[in-house]
Formats: C-alpha cells, sequence, structure tokens
C-alpha cells in the first residue's frame, strides 16, 4: 500500500513540477517523506505495518504523525529537514514564493530530492520484505530497481548533494 501511495505522490508531483506548478508538486514531494518515515518505522518493526494498516484515525495520530515518527527514529530523521519540506510547499509561507516562479533549476532540484525520498522508501519497503512471508512481490523486483537507481545517480550530479542545512 506505502509503495503504491509513493508511485502516485511521485507521478503527480512530477507532473506538477513539470507543468510550472513547484508548489503543489512540492507539497506532495513532502507527503513522501511521511511515506518515508513510515516505511522505515515497517522496516524497523514488522509489527507497526499491521498496527497502521488496522488503526483508527486516534491510533494514527497518537502514533504514526511525522512528529512522533521521527522521535522513535531517535536522529534518522532531521526535523530540520522535515520542516525545509514544509516550509516549501507544505503550508501557504511567504518564503514558498521561490516555487512561483518557473524556475528550472528548482524544478530539477525539486524532482531529484522527489527521487531520492522514493529510493529510500524502496530500500526501506526492501528490509521490510526480507524479513516478511508477504516480501517476495518487493524482492523480485529489487534487482531491477538498483540498476535503475544506480543509472539515475550517475547521470543526476544533484544526487550528491548534501540535505539541507
Amino acid at each position: 500500500m506505502l509503495l503504491r501511495i509513493a508511485s502516485q505522490l511521485v507521478s503527480a508531483s512530477a507532473d506538477l513540477i513539470m507543468d510550472g506548478r513547484a508548489y503543489a508538486g512540492s507539497a506532495l514531494i513532502r507527503q513522501l517523506v511521511e511515506i518515508e518515515y513510515l516505511a522505515w518505522a515497517f522496516e524497523t518493526k514488522d509489527a507497526e505495518a499491521a498496527r497502521w494498516l488496522r488503526s483508527t484515525r486516534e491510533e494514527r495520530q497518537s502514533f504514526f504523525t511525522p512528529a512522533k515518527l521521527r522521535k522513535a527514529a531517535q536522529g534518522r530523521f532531521r526535523g530540520t529537514d522535515y520542516g525545509h519540506h514544509c516550509e516549501l510547499g507544505g503550508h501557504p509561507v511567504p518564503g514558498s514564493g521561490v516555487l512561483l516562479n518557473d524556475d528550472a533549476s528548482m524544478a530539477q532540484l525539486m524532482l531529484s530530492d522527489a527521487l531520492g525520498h522514493s529510493g529510500r522508501i524502496w530500500d526501506h519497503i526492501v528490509g521490510w520484505a526480507k524479513t516478511n512471508p508477504y516480501g517476495d512481490a518487493v524482492l523480485r523486483r529489487a534487482p531491477e530497481m538498483l540498476d535503475r537507481y544506480r543509472e539515475w545517480k550517475a547521470l543526476d550530479p544533484l544526487t550528491e548533494l548534501p540535505p539541507p542545512p
């Protein structure tokens, strides 16, 4: 389910960004960050996937908010990174005006960021699949996905950028 949600977010954000609607695309990339947190939680503790799948709204607000997942990750995810995504399209703030200029370099940076998050989501799902009896479908696709990400990283110098300060 997470992969299907993530695939729609990647596709829609890319469509929006390439169509000159970077602010809207950025809002979807922030959602990818949240999927990344969930994928990490599922990889780390398999029972979390079942717990999330069967959760009520109240349970998700108690256990699966981005802040609580970051806290559980004990430093793996920086709050400043999530805050950066919130400032660039997750919330209507003055600084997000930079996304309204139809700047090709900003579009490329955002697309690279989306692919980076999707790659980490995939890595966490593969980690989950290695220890789960339902993971065979993911593991069968893992070599091809790894090859495609290697190709992308070889072509895109933006993959070498460090995270924002």
